[in-house]
Parts: C-alpha cells; sequence; structure tokens
C-alpha cells in the first residue's frame, strides 16, 4: 500500500497531508510514524521517505505526517497535529491495514521532540476533555529536545532562536508554558517504553537532554534503553545509520510484539 498527500486534518484551514508505505499483507500491521526534524521551523514530511522505505521494507506500516510549522503556528500547534494524526490513524485502521494498539512513534531533534511528546501525553491541555487518546505505544527518539524549561541555561546558543520561535514568549513569566512544552515535564507510569540515541559529541541539542529524559522515564518504572554514541554529532553520521536502524528495529520487534 502505498498513500501520497492524503490530508488527514484541516485545522484552522491549513490542510494536513500524510504519506503512507506498506507491504501487502493479510493481517493488520504494526504503525511506526516518522516525524521530520527541522527545528521546528522547516523541513517536511518528504525528509523522512528513507526512513518510512526503511521501516515498510521490514514488515511495519510507516507514515510521514505534516504538521504546522513555527513561528506562523507556535507551541502547541506541531504538537497537536502530531497527536491528531495518530488518533486520524487509530479511527483508520480498517481502512489503512494497521493495529491501532501497535503504534510508535520515530523522530530525529525537533521530530525527537514531537515524537517524545506523543508518547507521553494522551492530549494536550487546550483539546476538549473527550479528546481520543493520541498516545503512541513505543518511542524511537534520536537526539531530541526533551526540557524547553530555561532555554538559555540548558541549551546551546545554536538552538535559542529556534526555541524562541517555537514558543512565541520569553521564558520569563511564561515558565509554565514552557513546562508545558517539555516531555521531562509529562512523564508518568503510563508513558510508552523508549529507545533513546544520542551522540556525545552532539554540539545543537546537549546528550544532557536525553540523560533527563531517561531518567525521568527511569524514576516511573518506563522500560527505557538509552544509547550513548561516541564520535557522533547531531547529524548522526552515513558510518553510524546501520547501527541506528538496526537497533530501533530491534526495539520495536520487542515493544510492539
Amino acid at each position: 500500500m502505498r498513500i501520497r498527500d492524503q490530508v488527514y486534518s484541516n485545522p484552522s484551514g491549513v490542510p494536513l497531508r500524510f504519506d503512507l508505505l506498506a507491504p501487502e499483507s493479510d493481517r493488520p500491521l504494526p504503525l511506526v510514524v516518522c516525524i521530520h526534524g527541522g527545528g521546528w521551523i522547516s523541513g517536511d514530511k518528504e525528509d523522512m521517505d528513507d526512513i518510512v522505505s526503511l521501516f515498510a521494507s521490514n514488515g511495519y506500516a510507516a507514515a510521514a505526517p505534516q504538521y504546522r510549522l513555527a513561528p506562523l503556528y507556535p507551541f502547541p500547534a506541531a504538537i497537536i497535529d502530531c497527536l491528531n494524526f495518530i488518533r486520524y490513524a487509530r479511527e483508520q485502521a480498517t481502512k489503512l491495514n494497521i493495529d491501532p494498539r501497535k503504534i510508535a512513534s520515530f523522530g530525529n531533534s525537533a521530530g525527537g521532540h514531537l515524537a517524545s511528546m506523543v508518547g507521553v501525553v494522551d492530549k494536550f491541555p487546550q483539546e476538549p476533555p473527550e479528546t481520543l487518546s493520541g498516545r503512541v505505544q513505543a518511542v524511537v527518539d534520536l537526539c531530541g529536545i526533551s526540557d524547553i524549561n530555561d532555554p538559555r541555561v540548558h541549551h546551546n546558543p545554536i538552538a535559542w532562536s529556534f526555541l524562541e520561535q517555537l514558543m512565541e514568549v520569553p521564558y520569563e513569566g511564561n515558565e509554565e508554558k514552557f513546562r508545558l512544552a517539555s516531555p521531562v515535564s509529562h512523564v508518568d507510569r503510563h508513558s510508552a517504553p523508549f529507545l533513546i540515541i544520542h551522540g556525545e559529541d552532539d554540539d545543537v541539542v546537549p546528550i544532557d537532554q536525553s540523560e533527563k529524559m531517561a531518567a525521568a522515564l527511569r524514576g516511573n518504572e518506563v522500560p527505557v534503553a538509552f544509547v550513548r554514541m561516541p564520535g557522533e554529532g547531531h547529524a548522526f553520521s552515513q558510518h553510524a545509520w546501520p547501527f541506528l536502524a538496526q537497533t530501533a528495529l530491534e526495539f520495536l520487534g520487542k515493544t510492539l510484539a
């Protein structure tokens, strides 16, 4: 099955589309939702074509959704869009031939942040209380941001402008908003199992972001595998990708079994 540019949501008149690729199967398949990075201000679903193909060639349905970008659509637009895509997938599970009980998220950098968010929340405070859960059953987070609190203390200068455009307001006086935007703030015992991979030489997202997330998950007795990659920066090297792919596939094979 191949789907291109199908609309899944239309918030404020903005059509959001997704791509999906899946092998032929006589049974519903687990779904991996592949969320692109780009600092919340750039990128598109096509950036995930290779990742989508990887998972589809290994027996998964794999989808890449669009989400609204900052600064035109600041927090929490992108998070709500990702939650809404997962809800859409569950509602359309029969048509998409997926198992709605076996959905994982995968993301790198800002995509890792969004993939993490849908692993730790069912819905966001701005959404109606009767809203269906958008939480996934497993998360693969590659060098994602987990803690947006006090960004000029906890983040490198290269990320400040991205975070400012995402959040729209300064941290001072808006501490609760920044807390809500931080996946680490939402971790509880209901959080999905995580695989977190981070390069030790990452100069965009400090590795302590992943250390904090792993510690929060362990503190709530949530299964987490944290892999540190010596010598790797924010953009993983071509040499590292076969290991990353195999590690992700092994994790998802066990977690979504």
